[in-house]
């Protein structure tokens, strides 16, 4: 919607296509691929039932989805419209099953044994068409001239159902030419003018579907007036062949008016019509504009013109207004203003996607909160003057203009004053919600008692149940803006987010503020719900367990024990996790198994002994080389690259290191999973120092060997890590201090980067 620049169809035509259509319903949040954090994120509580499906222009509100699912496509629907108006013609004296059945699925055959029973005394009629109320009723009443008729319709069909190259099907042509001669007598001969009508359309339409343009043009205005019958939706029907072919001649003016007769009165064919419709320039506007000769067919104008993708509606909505403060246009461009006004501004200053909505959508747009005003002016003048076809959408939509401007105490008070006058149902509901909304903004305050309130609202409120899909976002957005503004980083996290993304990627001032609710004796309500993942309930040592994973990740084992001593009992520490880091493995192997004989340990008794390996390292000459080698073992297998990488980190990915990363940490890799993306300990620094002290210090070759290896490969991980420029500084120690060792010789054979290092 460009705020800013005046709607010009010089800059822009007015082509109003499916494709826009459709464009101009709200985006969905999942299902297609575009990625997740360009989608648009927003609120809407405005429902479809405020607008009658079969409103002009309800597709643009209801999408045009939802308009099949409650009133059918346009080919059912006119269909449905001609069956109903053949019944009323023959003073519905047959059901319209069976005229659906003559009309449209009685074989020529069987036509003709009809017409035969008609015009040959005592030929009678079978069984199957005797009960049929439709074929009946035209046997009795000698009704031969409808029977030809239809006849005629089976030889035109195959012409018009099936895109055909007339100039590759010269005797299709001809074909088609002589049906329209044939059609032209056969008029001429028919006594009923309704059967007339349905002639002069099937030669309309054949001379349309043949690309005879011109000759169109002109059998409408010559068969027209031949046909003195009462109005018929068949009258529209023609003037929507003859509207394509001034197109495709060039005159969007005439064609542009004849489209706004047919979206104006005739609902059938408003889709279509629509479609077609197409004004270039604003000559051509002013031009359609003096063709109109009614109030209603201008305003029918203006609204298809506000129809458009990047129209100004308000500007064609005020001029409806003046022309006729009743056209039930303006409700269903009110609606779709606030819709549109919805997605730009409701909810925008705790909205959590702002930031990207903005990025990649240009939203909110420069003058959105100006553009609000001029609507809520022309409501407010509306709803004084006391014209309009429904002022009660237009009393609702008073306050929900403030609740879109993010003034919910004038919302409140609007409401108020209003919902006494507001008695139609659907309305009344609509009503509910909006004020249920109100009550969600108007909270500024955290505790206690607010908390609980919303907890109530949220979870005994049969509406907001109703409607759980709407309120959640809007809810959990709204309490977690509050709870970052009062310094509660960990409920606000709780509020919209899983406990699973932050255990994805820790945060130590999400985890704190956790620790701190956790630890009260006593939650409220909605502290209650933020806790709850599926069936269970997060608890203190969920937060204690990950804070100490975290610790670890940042090599802080002292404090990373001192946090795990607050879980007193060992099973419940081992619950949450055994492993051997310790075993040595000369390559990488993720998922070997362990063997029986291997004791596991918890995340606590792995701290214990990597501390006491520590000590031992710097105080015993003798094993201190051991002591470093199995720490380099310890924080190697912890690593992305080992079999222990859950004692660091929760989540693990095959793909993470082709992965995009995070620019400002590069061990956090972008995860759809998790909103705040996986972290991964993909440093080896510290297995790759303690390895070299393992080297330096070891009095054994064959471990000074394997360690000069073992520290190659953290070197390896990484560059495959970082990148940057390759170095080979350990393999070259290893082939030129321990190249007589027998692990150096059983690494040549076994180890492909080695080995071709060694070769060169």
């Amino acid at each position: 919607m460009p705020w800013k620049t005046p709607f010009k169809f010089w800059k822009s035509a007015v082509i109003l296509s499916l494709g826009a259509l459709i464009a101009l319903q709200p985006e969905k949040g999942r299902g297609d691929c575009t990625p997740e954090y360009r989608r648009f994120h927003g609120y809407s509580f405005l429902k479809s039932s405020i607008i009658r499906g079969d409103a002009p222009g309800a597709a643009y509100v209801l999408g045009f989805s939802k308009l099949y699912e409650q009133f059918g496509r346009q080919s059912a629907n006119m269909r449905a419209e001609n069956i109903e108006e053949w019944r009323s013609r023959y003073c519905n004296k047959a059901d319209a099953y069976d005229i659906d059945m003559v009309v449209y699925g009685m074989s020529i055959p069987e036509l003709q044994e009809l017409l035969s029973a008609i015009e040959v005394k005592g030929y009678g009629i079978s069984t199957a068409l005797r009960t049929n109320t439709f074929a009946n009723y035209l046997y009795r009443n000698g009704c031969s001239e409808t029977i030809n008729y239809l006849l005629y319709t089976r030889e035109c069909s195959p012409l018009v159902e099936q895109p055909i190259d007339w100039v590759k099907e010269p005797l299709l042509l001809d074909r088609a030419n002589r049906l329209i001669i044939q059609g032209r007598d056969e008029l001429m001969r028919c006594n009923s003018h309704y059967i007339r009508v349905r002639y002069a359309y099937q030669m309309i339409r054949l001379a349309h579907y043949t690309k005879q343009y011109e000759r169109t043009v002109e059998l409408y205005h010559w068969l027209r007036p031949k046909c003195d019958n009462d109005p018929s939706l068949i009258d529209f029907w023609m003037l929507g062949h003859k509207a394509g072919a001034l197109k495709a001649l060039g005159r969007n003016a005439e064609a542009a008016y004849d489209y706004t007769r047919i979206f104006h009165y005739c609902p059938s064919k408003r889709e279509s019509a629509l479609q077609s419709f197409s004004i270039k320039t604003d000559e051509e506007w002013v031009e359609t504009m003096k063709l109109c000769k009614t109030y209603g067919e201008k305003t029918a104008l203006l609204a298809i013109r506000s129809f458009g993708r990047h129209s100004r509606a308000l500007e064609d909505m005020e001029a409806i207004y003046a022309i006729e403060p009743a056209s039930s246009y303006l409700d269903v461009l009110l609606v779709r203003e606030l819709r549109r006004l919805e997605k730009q501004l409701l909810g925008v200053e705790f909205n959590a996607h702002r930031a990207q909505n903005k990025r990649y959508h240009n939203i909110p747009q420069p003058g959105a909160h100006d553009y609000l005003i001029r609507l809520k002016e022309l409501v407010a003048k509306a709803i004084a003057e006391g014209q309009l076809s429904n002022p009660q959408l237009w009393l609702l939509s008073d306050g929900y203009l403030e609740v879109i401007a993010g003034d919910y105490y004038a919302a409140k008070v609007s409401f108020d004053r209003h919902r006494s006058k507001i008695k139609d149902e659907g309305l009344r509901e609509q009503l509910e919600v909006l004020e249920l909304v109100t009550k969600i903004g108007l909270v500024q305050e955290i505790g206690d008692d607010t908390e609980e309130d919303i907890a109530k609202l949220m979870f005994d409120n049969a509406l907001v149940l109703q409607n759980r899909n709407r309120f959640n976002t809007f809810s959990a957005d709204k309490m977690a803006w509050l709870f970052q503004r009062f310094d509660m980083p960990g409920k606000a996290f709780l509020a919209k987010g899983n406990f699973i993304d932050l255990k994805a990627n820790p945060q130590e001032a999400l985890i704190r503020d956790l620790e701190k609710m956790l630890e009260q004796k006593r939650l409220n309500r909605y502290e209650r719900s933020l806790i709850m993942t599926s069936d269970t309930a997060l608890t203190l040592f969920d937060v204690k367990m990950l804070k100490a994973t975290m610790l670890m990740d940042q090599y802080s084992l002292p404090a990373a024990l001192e946090t795990i001593k607050a879980i007193e009992d060992p099973n419940t520490v081992s619950a949450y996790g055994v492993w051997d880091p310790f075993i040595v493995r000369d390559f990488d192997c993720i998922n070997c198994p362990i063997r029986d004989t291997v004791t596991l340990l918890n995340r606590r008794q792995i701290i214990d002994q990597m501390l006491n390996l520590e000590y031992q390292a710097m105080t015993d000459r003798t094993n201190g080389a051991m002591a470093f080698f199995k720490l380099g073992m310890a924080y190697y297998n912890m690593s992305y690259f080992g079999h222990a990488w859950s004692v660091m980190d929760n989540f693990r990915s095959g793909a993470s290191l082709k992965a995009r990363k995070d620019t400002k940490d590069p061990s956090v890799v972008i995860n759809e999973r998790f909103s705040m993306g996986n972290r991964e300990h993909f440093d080896c620094s510290r297995a790759l120092y303690y390895f070299d002290q393992a080297r330096q210090f070891a009095n054994n070759p064959e471990v000074a060997a394997r360690a000069t290896f073992m520290a190659a490969r953290c070197e390896q991980n990484q560059y495959f890590w970082r990148r940057g420029e390759r170095t080979y500084t350990y393999f070259n120690i290893l082939k030129t201090q321990h190249n007589n060792t027998a692990f150096y010789a059983r690494m040549v054979n076994e180890c492909k980067y080695f080995k071709s290092y060694v070769a060169r």
